[in-house]
């Protein structure tokens, strides 16, 4: 490859690395922040960001002079989305569990090792709403990741547990725990504390049987915990179950 080629395949990899660095605690990116964290001179970073501009990929905020995703990303979000079927499959079964159990349903869609949150129907509760559409988490971290995690190859499993011991987080299921949840098709997780918050998460299969993703109801345990097994699990199941025969799965 020609220098030329190099250069341009490094720049193409920084541009990529600095939209990926965006995310619910990092809302906006200023120059100085893209040169330290790509250990390039400011007119490097300039550059950089120049381009995304022009491409619409990211926005800078003449308030604070500082960069923030643009709104081409929408449209190229909404092409990705709309190749998952399982979306616009659930989005009604999401409403109707949301207003059943009046918590925040959602749907995660397993892509790779990672959780990626696709669709959520807000309680009617929340004072503030947190938007998780495109957020993503590790398979060990949450009631969505573990309950995709159990459905992961053993070696999947091991490695990912490994990779995760040490860190802060929720405890990870035991063997016992992950049997349960592939018997059960679900799992609850929750904190103990009394501004602690319930997850029910069911599977969602394919036709061919795969668990693809999950519904999520979460809630803060004041409230959902009470109604946990009576109410929350139920209807997170049927909801489940719900989207998994419009992907064409069909119990045995």
């Amino acid at each position: 490859m020609t220098s030329d080629g190099v250069a341009g395949t490094q720049a193409v990899d920084r541009a990529l690395a600095i939209l990926q660095w965006f995310d619910e605690r990092t809302t906006e990116l200023g120059v100085a922040d893209v040169a330290e964290r790509l250990g390039v001179h400011r007119s490097t970073a300039t550059r950089l960001l120049a381009a995304l501009e022009r491409n619409g990929f990211v926005e800078l905020d003449p308030g604070t002079g500082r960069y923030r995703l643009g709104l081409r990303l929408v449209t190229l979000a909404g092409l990705v989305l709309n190749r998952f079927p399982v979306r616009a499959l659930a989005r009604e079964v999401l409403q109707e569990l949301r207003d059943e159990t009046e918590e925040t349903a959602y749907l995660g869609l397993l892509d790779n090792r990672e959780v990626i949150y696709i669709d959520q129907a807000s309680s009617p509760h929340v004072a503030v709403n947190v938007d998780w559409v495109g957020y993503r988490q590790p398979l060990t971290a949450g009631a969505t990741g573990f309950l995709l995690l159990a459905f992961q190859p053993p070696d999947v499993i091991d490695e990912l547990v490994r990779d995760a011991a040490g860190r802060p987080g929720p405890p990870i299921p035991s063997e016992l725990e992950l049997a349960a949840i592939r018997r059960d098709g679900y799992l609850i997780r929750g904190t103990p504390d009394p501004d602690g918050v319930v997850g029910v998460a069911a599977a969602v299969r394919d036709h061919l049987g795969s668990t693809v993703a999950a519904v999520t109801v979460s809630g803060p345990l004041h409230r959902a915990g009470p109604r946990r097994d009576t109410t929350l699990v139920p209807a997170v199941l049927r909801a489940a179950a719900r989207v998994s025969e419009a992907l064409g799965y069909r119990a045995a």
